[in-house]
């Protein structure tokens, strides 16, 4: 893996509990997806938060290995606005170890996690992330 820009950043893990599930499933599922972060359950939502970019790094091998650059780096982009961007990623794959971008939240059945990532520097993490 290629090492990620040391700048100021901020991520952020955020999906909401249904009543049907497993709060510890949706953890883990966070977690499989954000490394290096200690999710926590907020108002029936799983929310985490990293300042560093190598919690990326589960989301940075598999575009890689799964062939979804493209697919990324178009959503970021979509939904840039001023320093901040966000993407999600299916919560049932999430649970399996799979990183499956959703560019609708209609594309996961119980709901999306959402990624958002905020620096001043955002082109070079969109850069470092989805090239």
């Amino acid at each position: 893996m290629k090492r990620p820009p040391e700048i100021l950043s901020e991520i952020r893990a955020e999906c909401k509990v249904y009543p049907s599930e497993d709060s510890a499933k949706v953890i883990r599922a966070v977690k499989n997806v954000l490394s290096n972060c200690t999710p926590d359950i907020v108002d029936s939502k799983v929310l985490a938060v990293s300042k560093s970019l190598d919690s990326l790094s589960t989301i940075y091998e598999q575009a890689r290995s799964r062939a979804i650059l493209g697919v990324l780096r178009r959503v970021l982009e979509y939904n840039r606005i001023a320093n901040s961007t966000w993407f999600y990623l299916n919560k049932q794959a999430a649970y399996a170890g799979i990183i499956s971008v959703c560019e609708d939240e209609s594309e996961s059945p119980l709901g999306p996690i959402r990624i958002t990532i905020t620096s001043n520097q955002l082109e070079l993490i969109i850069n470092w992330l989805a090239s």
